[in-house]
């Protein structure tokens, strides 16, 4: 029973022993009905929302929304989110993936960084405390049934319990008890006599400790919310880490690492969608080797706490541009790995920075996915937008085969040629071993509570007419049908280690009890 003095499911679902425990005078008693409530003052009243079933499950769903949010939703990289002048530069792709006014919504509600806003922590915090409150007023309920069972029940359990078994043995009570109680054990159940004064008596539980299991579930459920939001204060995560073939990236974070992608190799089914990417690349620290290796979808590479997953790939450009004097100041691969929206069709896009951010040019190729040819791009080109500082539309359009070189605001662009980029996830959490411990302790937890049910038997041991003894097994699981099957093959076996049989077996059914008579 709950504080608020509510039936727990579990006691719904066990009527009748699990609430007639017996009190220390071995008299069965029942609560006082009528009883007036106590005023609750709002600690109580907060304690019983946060620990109460229909919020946690609101919690719950708010979280896997959020989470689908965050998954679906395109979501600015680490260094993006640190630098307004790159949010203001990244911005633009989703703006022109989701339009308006959606676009300004999911900025306005942080919905390009879920993982890493206030309101995701907040509300990972809020369920995990929700959780401990729930653990906590459930605790003296389990530790009562694990340390103090309800021994005692009342005669008229034993011909009301939706579980029995009568079962007659030659031999009289104070003879069979002991008997009982020792097959009992081997079955692995522990034992306890007692006597109403009318008749011996059994009680017998398994599996009891089973119950602690929802301590581990639970427990570890919080490690690894707590490690989430510990995870996200402590370390980072980069969802679209690209880096085209045969170039170089600075992680970044302040880790002195720098990842070099030799080489990307794609392969395909016959029928064209992809059976395997994968990328050769080597990690550098502080300018020395740290890690050499492939990275496969479910394959990552690991370099102390900072794992690289690969996760997607596209289109790259391999671009030249010289200033007046004709000196190189841009000489490197963009990966094309945002989606834009223009002119009726989409278009893949990236973009870089000439000089001391002088000038932010956006490099856009027509998408593989497009039916027919763009209109504006001709294949095998790719149109150039240049935008100068703080000013929301392009300062020059210009559009560029392979090969070709063209002086645009003062610069000579070159399109070198095309490549591709691979698309990495980098992920840095320092508490990951503590999340490895979580997920152990809700599997074990989990396995104690499906595997380890608590099963209890009462037995009842009066003296028949012909001085022997009539026993009646009873239980109150009615919603276990295995159990229920189980209880019956116990009658049969306590039967016939005793040398006697039974007389009768009820079990509960779809159509109602049914009665079985023994032989």
């Amino acid at each position: 029973m709950t504080a608020t003095g509510t039936l727990t499911p579990e006691e719904r679902a066990n009527p009748g022993p699990e609430l007639l425990a017996a009190t220390p005078k071995d008299e069965v008693t029942s609560p006082a009905r009528g009883a007036a409530t106590p005023r609750r003052d709002w600690f109580d009243q907060i304690w019983n929302v946060l620990g109460s079933i229909r919020f946690g499950v609101v919690l719950i769903a708010l979280t896997a929304t959020s989470v689908f949010l965050g998954t679906v939703i395109m979501q600015a990289p680490g260094d993006v989110q640190a630098s307004p002048e790159l949010f203001a530069a990244w911005i633009l792709g989703p703006r022109g993936r989701y339009g308006e006014p959606w676009s300004s919504i999911f900025e306005a509600l942080e919905l390009y960084r879920v993982f890493q806003s206030l309101w995701f922590r907040g509300l990972l915090a809020l369920l995990s405390l929700s959780i401990m409150v729930n653990v906590a007023s459930r605790t003296p309920g389990i530790i009562a049934v694990v340390r103090r069972p309800p021994v005692k029940v009342p005669t008229r359990f034993f011909s009301r319990a939706p579980l029995r078994v009568t079962v007659s043995f030659p031999v009289p009570p104070d003879g069979i008890r002991p008997k009982l109680a020792t097959d009992l054990g081997r079955k692995g159940y522990r034992t306890i006599a007692w006597d109403d004064g009318s008749a011996l008596a059994i009680y017998a539980d398994r599996n009891r400790y089973g119950k602690y299991g929802t301590f581990a579930n639970h427990l570890g459920l919080i490690i690894i919310l707590g490690a989430g939001v510990l995870g996200n204060v402590t370390g980072w995560r980069e969802d679209a880490f690209m880096v085209p073939e045969g170039t170089t990236r600075a992680v970044g974070h302040d880790t002195g690492l720098v990842l070099r992608n030799e080489a990307f190799v794609e392969e395909y089914f016959p029928n064209g969608t992809a059976s395997d990417f994968r990328s050769e690349v080597v990690v550098l620290k502080d300018g020395k080797e740290a890690a050499r290796g492939t990275i496969r979808v479910n394959e990552p590479l690991d370099v102390g706490t900072v794992r690289f997953h690969q996760a997607f790939f596209g289109p790259a450009v391999a671009m030249r541009v010289r200033n007046a004097e004709g000196a190189i100041v841009y000489d490197d691969s963009t990966a094309l790995g945002f989606k834009y929206d223009g002119d009726g069709v989409t278009r893949n896009g990236g973009n870089f920075v000439l000089g001391n951010r002088q000038f932010a040019v956006f490099v856009l190729v027509p998408s593989a996915s497009l039916q027919a040819p763009d209109p504006v791009i001709p294949a095998g080109s790719v149109r150039l937008e240049i935008f100068a500082p703080r000013q929301p539309r392009p300062v020059a359009v210009e559009t560029l085969a392979q090969g070709e070189k063209r002086e645009i605001v003062g610069f000579t662009f070159e399109f070198v040629r095309e490549t591709q980029f691979s698309g990495l996830q980098v992920v840095d959490n320092p508490v990951v071993n503590v999340i490895w411990i979580g997920a152990a302790l809700m599997v074990m937890g989990s396995m104690a509570v499906f595997y380890l049910p608590l099963r209890r038997i009462w037995a009842r041991i009066e003296t028949s007419p012909d001085g022997g003894s009539v026993v009646t097994l009873a239980s109150a699981h009615v919603n276990e049908v295995l159990f229920a099957h189980e209880f019956a093959a116990l009658g049969e076996h306590l039967a016939k280690k005793g040398g006697g049989k039974v007389l009768a077996s009820v079990q509960p059914s779809a159509m109602g009890d049914r009665i079985e008579a023994g032989s």
